[in-house]
């Protein structure tokens, strides 16, 4: 398989579990404040389904259009397709989003194969060709 990055002088890094895990933090906490302004905006009443499509919308939304989440943008990463170095195509966040829930759902195991992988990959990634990476600082 062709590496995009490798042996590039000053290319991106690969991004590994503990810089994406705090992506993934800072992400929970901001679609939690973004929920619980729903819920005071509707007087605490919320529907259900608000709550489960809310995070699949804004964190799909995210990676489609710029790449990454907030929390991944604080953190200087973005996501990439695997062969093109691109941005993903939308069939592949989406596809991103649903396995990184399988990721989850196997005790976490998907994700803690960010540890191990040469190239940071957790199962998700490798599902549907993404990487992350950590962009490069300009002087």
């Amino acid at each position: 398989m062709h590496d995009v990055y490798a042996g590039v002088p000053g290319s991106e890094r690969y991004a590994g579990f503990w810089i994406r895990t705090a992506a993934n933090v800072l992400d929970g906490l901001m679609l939690a404040a973004l929920n619980q302004a729903l819920r005071l905006a509707t007087g605490g009443w919320q529907v259900f389904g608000v709550a489960l499509i809310l995070p699949f919308l804004v964190t799909v939304g995210c990676w489609v259009a710029l790449g990454a989440t907030p929390g991944k943008m604080m953190c200087r990463l973005r996501i990439v397709d695997e062969p093109t170095g691109g941005r993903p195509s939308a069939w592949q966040c989406i596809g991103r989003y649903f396995m990184a829930l399988v990721s989850i759902a196997c005790v976490g195991l998907g994700y803690l194969w960010i540890v191990i992988d040469p190239r940071r990959q957790g199962w998700h990634d490798k599902i549907v060709r993404t990487l992350v990476i950590r962009e490069a600082r300009t002087p």
